[in-house]
């Protein structure tokens, strides 16, 4: 297993070109008539782009986005204090055995757990307490780095200081089935197998 800290050089080198928890929704996006969404096609030619230069795509980030990455220290105290357990740093991870597949989870708890943070809007935020559920739209992220990782349970935390501290906190325990990582490490390799192919095409063409 493959580690490199989270905003270091190391850790960006690391990722550039790979498939990651952050997009697999994006590599999974299919549409009905089972061709892929732009979503996958714009990943597709992100890491393409990744692979031909060897840097790493820039993102931009709006408001929200930085909202969310200037709140998770503060979610992560939060977490502590609330729940009394003490998480533990992480960074890219590389799958055991999917070449270019890897995650880096926001946090690791104690032996066999990740943990994903999000700052959201207040309204998401609100809607995620009372589903009371873990968003569909963030599994295949939580999935993807359970399969890295060869963890097995996941907490989900959604914190929003703007709230009363009462509810500032939503956090859900998930212990998704085998069957459930295994067909995220399945839609992984079926994603990485399609890049390789074009980046064959590229590099052959050149």
């Amino acid at each position: 297993m493959n580690f490199a800290p989270q905003g270091s050089g190391a850790w960006l080198s690391a990722r550039a070109g790979c498939l990651t928890a952050s997009r697999m929704a994006d590599a999974m996006a299919m549409l009905k008539s089972g061709k892929p969404s732009e979503s996958r096609n714009k990943l597709m030619i992100e890491l393409l782009a990744e692979r031909m230069t060897g840097d790493a795509a820039p993102h931009f980030v709006n408001d929200a986005m930085r909202w969310g990455i200037e709140q998770e220290p503060m979610a992560k105290s939060a977490f502590e204090a609330t729940t009394g357990n003490l998480l533990d740093a992480c960074g890219f991870v590389l799958h055991p055995s999917i070449e270019h597949f890897g995650a880096s989870p926001d946090a690791f708890l104690d032996a066999d757990a990740v943990v994903e943070f999000k700052c959201p809007t207040t309204t998401t935020h609100i809607g995620w307490l009372l589903a009371g559920v873990v968003p569909e739209q963030h599994k295949p992220q939580i999935l993807a780095q359970l399969a890295c990782t060869e963890r097995a349970h996941a907490i989900f935390v959604s914190f929003d200081p703007r709230m009363p501290a009462a509810r500032q906190l939503f956090i859900k325990e998930w212990t998704p089935t085998l069957a459930e990582i295994e067909a995220v490490e399945t839609a992984a390799r079926e994603f990485l197998a399609d890049l390789d192919r074009m980046f064959a095409q590229l590099t052959e063409a050149a």
